[in-house]
């Protein structure tokens, strides 16, 4: 069984040339100015059913610089996601608040 947690997710700026490349870091939602690690992917299928308008409005709220998107979820591995080698990937759940 795999624990879900709440996370604030904020996308940090680093983008690369070879993915996976883990440009979202995770915060704790209780102390959201720990950073806990970073991510590669955030997988929100759970929450917008393939709704790609719905996908952009929330990654927006990740994007740089916002207070970043707050969801509940847990983190999972995906081998082999590119050159570079095994993705980290947040899969929510649902979006809190």
């Amino acid at each position: 069984m795999t624990t879900s947690t709440v996370y604030i997710v904020k996308d940090n700026g680093k983008r690369c040339f070879a993915p996976p490349c883990d440009h979202y870091d995770l915060f704790s939602a209780d102390a959201p100015d720990k950073k806990l690690q970073s991510v590669h992917e955030i997988d929100l299928s759970a929450i917008t059913g393939g709704d790609d308008a719905k996908m952009g409005e929330l990654l927006q709220r990740a994007s740089k610089g916002g207070p970043g998107l707050k969801v509940e979820g847990s983190l999972d591995k995906r081998l082999k996601a590119g050159p570079a080698g095994d993705a980290i990937v947040l899969r929510a759940t649902r979006v809190v608040g």
